[in-house]
C-alpha cells in the first residue's frame, strides 16, 4: 500500500510542477491537462496491476498457511522447508549463483533504449522466501535425471536491496553514470528445474533452471536515492525493461549451476 500511494503521490507532484512551469513560460495550452490527465492513467493503470498483484500474493500465502495438510498433494512442506532455510544459506545461492552469472547478459540483451550499458554491483533478495503453489514431476531426459515443474510466486520484502550503475546514452544523459536501487522485486510464473546427479559429492552434478511460460516480473526502482519516485511506473520508459522482455524467457534456460569440479 505505502508503496503505491508514495508513487501517485509523486507522479501529480510531477505534472502539477510540469504544468506550472508551461504557464510560467506562457506556453499553457488545453491539451497539455489532456496529455496529463493520459499520462496519470496510465500510472494509475500500473500501480493498480501491481497493488492487485501484491494483494493476490498475500491472500494465497495466508490460504495456503491456514490449509490443512492433505497428503502428498500439498506443498505446504516445501514452503515450510524452504522458509527455514532461506536465510541461512538458500537466499545466497540463489542471488549469488543463479541469478548473478545471467542478469548481466539480460540487462545487455534487453536493455531499454535510454540505457547503454548497466552493471550489477550488488544483490540481495531480502528475507521472505519465494512461495511454491504446485509440484509436478515430468519424464526425464537424457541430459537430466529430475525434472519439476514449480509454481513459483516470489514477492520481496522490504528489506531486499540491489544496485545497478546504468551508463545513460549520449544524446539523453552525456553518457553519464546513474545509479538505479531495486527496492522490490514480485515474480509469478511456473519454472522448469533439472537436476543430474552423480555418484560421489555433492551428489547433484547440475541444476538449472527455466521459465515453462512468460512470467510476470514487476520491480521498484528508485534512481539515485534509496526514497522518491519509481520509475518503473513510467510508460514506456524504464517499465519497457521488464514488459518487452518477458515473452522471450519462456523455454530459455536461464541458469546453470555445475558441482563436478567441487
Amino acid at each position: 500500500m505505502r508503496v503505491g500511494d508514495a508513487s501517485i503521490v509523486h507522479h501529480f507532484a510531477l505534472v502539477l510542477f510540469f504544468l506550472c512551469i508551461l504557464n510560467h513560460l506562457g506556453l499553457y495550452h488545453p491539451f497539455t491537462f489532456f496529455i496529463s490527465f493520459l499520462y496519470l492513467y496510465k500510472v494509475h493503470e500500473r500501480i493498480s496491476l501491481r497493488l492487485w498483484r501484491r494483494l493476490r500474493h498475500e491472500e494465497r500465502k495466508h490460504a495456503n498457511q491456514r490449509s490443512v495438510l492433505l497428503g502428498s498433494e500439498s506443498v505446504r512442506w516445501l514452503n515450510h522447508a524452504v522458509e527455514k532455510i532461506w536465510p541461512l544459506c538458500m537466499e545466497k545461492i540463489v542471488s549469488q549463483q543463479l541469478l548473478l552469472p545471467i542478469i548481466p547478459w539480460f540487462l545487455d540483451k534487453f536493455k531499454p533504449w535510454t540505457a547503454k550499458k548497466a552493471i550489477v554491483q550488488h544483490l540481495y533478495l531480502g528475507r521472505s522466501p519465494p512461495m511454491f503453489t504446485e509440484v509436478r514431476v515430468h519424464a526425464t531426459t537424457d541430459e537430466d535425471h529430475l525434472l519439476l515443474e514449480l509454481g513459483l510466486n516470489f514477492l520481496a520484502a522490504d528489506d531486499m536491496s540491489a544496485v545497478i550503475a546504468v551508463k545513460l546514452r549520449k544524446r539523453l544523459g552525456f553518457g553519464i553514470w546513474a545509479k538505479m536501487h531495486v527496492k522490490g522485486m514480485h515474480v509469478e510464473g511456473k519454472v522448469l528445474v533439472g537436476l543430474r546427479f552423480i555418484q560421489h559429492w555433492p551428489f547433484i552434478g547440475r541444476l538449472r533452471v527455466c521459465f515453462i511460460k512468460p512470467p510476470y516480473v514487476q520491480v521498484t526502482v528508485k534512481p539515485i536515492f534509496h526514497h522518491g519516485l519509481d520509475v518503473a511506473d513510467l510508460p514506456e520508459l524504464l517499465a519497457g525493461w521488464t514488459k518487452l522482455s518477458m515473452p522471450h524467457l519462456s523455454g530459455l534456460w536461464l541458469s546453470q549451476i555445475c558441482w563436478l569440479s567441487m
